[in-house]
This record gives C-alpha cells, structure tokens and sequence, in this order.
C-alpha cells in the first residue's frame, strides 16, 4: 500500500501512513509524487495507492482509491460549484463573473478557482469590492449567507459500488461529522465572513444537535460528493437554522488527518482497510 500526497498534504498523509502501518499487515509506504514515480520506474507497483489530493499523472495502472481525475474535479473549485449548480447540490447562489452580480445580491464572497484554507478569500460589500476582487484574482463569487452553523462530514463510497461510474447517494456512507465551533477569546465577530482557526475556530463532535438537522447535512455532502464522482471527501456543509436548509461549500480531497487529539485519522485508516478487505461485509 502507498499513500500519496502533496506538500500541502504531507502532516495528513504522513499520518495516515503511519495509522495504516499501525493497523495493517502488510508494509505500507507513503511520499509525494516524484517518490511514487521513482518508485514505479524501478518496478515497484503496490497493492491500491490512497491518494490525498494529487492531480499529477503518473504512469500507474493498479488500484487508486480517489484517482487523480476524481482529485481534479473536487480540485477546481469553480468548476465543482458549476457541477453543484447543474445537478442540483444545495449550495451558494454561484457567479461566475463579476458583472453578473448586481446591487441586490451584495455581499458576495469572492473566491479563486483554486484556493487552500482562507486563502484566495473577497468579502466584497459593494460592487466596487466585487470589481476589485476580480482584478486581484478571483474567478468567481458566491451569494454570503448569513447565520449559519458550519460542519464538516467525512464522506466514503461503500465498497460493493467503488467501480460503478454514475454515482448515487446511496453509494456512500458518512463516517464521521463535526462541527466549526468557537473557541477563540470573548464572542466571534459576526462580521467576519471566515471561520478559520486563524481566527478561532475548531472542528469539535456536535453537541446538543437534533439528529433531524445533521441528517439533512450529511444528505447534502453525499450529494456534493456523489456529483464530484469522489471515492471519498471531506465536505464542508453550512446550515442555516431558521430554514433549515444546507449549503455545501466545497470539497476537500485531502482530508485533516494530522490532529492527535481527533479521531478522524484512525477513522479514515478503518474505513480504507474495511474497503480494500475481502470481507463483503458492508457497514
């Protein structure tokens, strides 16, 4: 087993790396691109690549959980808010340039089409900031929606449909689910758009949440992800409490793995075991 990632990825896929080892019994390795190429040119070939976020192509036709066109179509994150668009993910009303946003739909969040964290981020309060954004790089902009509640659902595709090709909601299992608290000093701004851990933020277990409302988050991140064709994602999933409705934001490819103090690597090391096992047996 070999698990791939990029430099942007490298505390979650040396943890992975080392979760699996841990749990496995077979020998498990890990490295960027260049490494695994090397390693495919001297005739190695592992059993299945687990692939965290690397769209590179290299010459391998053995068994990849999350392949690299998987990766760049959750990768461009234009181009996946236009998938969420055209198949009907609940999500942000999507502008795709800036003169198509016009005084009523202000504010707007700005964003590039490729972007990590917080940044490549416009909270754009006039069309002056919106024209601005534009010339400083954005691609596109997308609908503020204000007083939410932030989560992130850990999303996997159920081994018995890994190699069909068109994608459903049932194909996929949510493994894990927390939610963007507060944990900064006095209150958050409700002015500041990002809820970053720059700025105070952490992903903790829900508490105190009707089952009603993580259910309909965990329905649209198996939307989002079921319309990427993902094999597995981390979805970030707001809700907005008095119409109970959701919002996908994006995403993720390469999942936060790297915390000690979280579950969330051992979780994704399970599952991935359980998929590649012989069992046919199915959570």
């Amino acid at each position: 087993m070999f698990v791939l990632y990029k430099n942007t990825g490298v505390h979650s896929g040396r943890a992975l790396r080392k979760m699996l080892a841990d749990l496995y019994d077979e020998r498990v390795q890990g490295g960027y691109p260049k490494r695994f190429a090397s390693m495919i040119r001297a005739g190695g070939k592992p059993k299945i690549v687990i692939n965290l976020g690397v769209t590179d192509d290299i010459p391998y036709d053995g068994e990849m959980i999350n392949t690299q066109d998987m990766v760049r179509a959750a990768s461009n994150k234009k181009k996946a808010r236009q998938i969420f668009s055209e198949q009907g993910v609940p999500a942000p009303e999507l502008f795709l340039k800036a003169s198509l946003v016009t005084k009523g739909d202000l504010p707007v969040i700005g964003r590039t089409s490729y972007h990590h964290k917080g940044q490549g981020f416009w909270f754009c309060k006039t069309l002056s900031d919106v024209r601005r954004a534009s010339q400083e790089g954005a691609t596109h902009f997308m609908e503020f929606i204000q007083n939410t509640r932030e989560y992130r659902v850990h999303t996997f595709i159920k081994k018995k449909y890994r190699e069909v090709e068109e994608r459903e909601l049932d194909h996929y299992v949510s493994i894990k689910i927390s939610e963007k608290v507060w944990l900064g000093e006095g209150k958050p701004k409700k002015s500041e758009p990002q809820k970053n851990h720059e700025f105070g933020w952490s992903f903790m277990a829900p508490k105190n949440r009707r089952e009603e409302e993580l259910d309909v988050v965990r329905h649209a991140a198996k939307q989002a992800i079921a319309a990427l064709g993902l094999d597995f994602g981390a979805v970030d999933v707001m809700y907005r409490v008095r119409s109970k409705q959701p919002y996908v934001l994006e995403v993720n490819s390469t999942p936060s793995l790297s915390d000690e103090n979280a579950t969330t690597c051992e979780v994704y090391a399970k599952r991935i075991l359980k998929t590649i096992s012989d069992s046919d047996k199915e959570e």
